[in-house]
């Protein structure tokens, strides 16, 4: 057999793939760059109110306020989570909406969805309210270089 030439990997040196670490690596940043869980409750949140409308119990009320509101309002929570997922920028916009929304489900969508929903909504609204990408700074990083702790006596 010829040897390689120099600097290819011959056949004891091949690589082990990396692709799902890879992946893996990818999408937790691509997670942690948005306010992910907040996107995905405001999202489960409406999924559950709209699935209420098609449950064959008498309980349910088909027709909220105006009838066709009963629909809008989880359709609308629905196109609000991912919008929160893909443009994290507008989040507070989005999330401030989400939770307009889900309290309008009150009335309009089976009581919130019997409250499940409304909850699991208005929780992902908070969430992504709350959310920032900047990093958690340290107790030691935070203190100004020079300045000092007196103590107060």
């Amino acid at each position: 057999m010829a040897e390689h030439e120099a600097g290819a990997p011959g056949p004891a040196e091949a690589p082990a793939p990396e692709q799902p670490r890879g992946a893996r690596q990818a999408f937790r940043h691509w997670r942690h760059t948005r306010p992910f869980w907040g996107g995905v409750l405001v999202t489960a949140g409406g999924a559950e109110m709209l699935a209420l409308f098609y449950v064959p119990w008498k309980v349910v009320l088909h027709m909220g306020l105006y009838g066709i509101s009963g629909y809008l309002v989880p359709i609308l929570l629905c196109i609000l989570g991912p919008s929160l997922l893909f443009d994290p920028q507008h989040r507070t916009f989005y999330s401030i909406l989400a939770l307009l929304f889900s309290v309008a489900s009150w009335m309009t969508s089976n009581l919130g969805g019997f409250m499940v929903g409304m909850l699991i909504a208005m929780t992902g609204a908070c969430l992504a309210y709350g959310w920032s990408d900047a990093p958690e700074a340290s107790g030691e990083e935070a203190e100004e270089p020079g300045s000092e702790r007196v103590p107060i006596s």
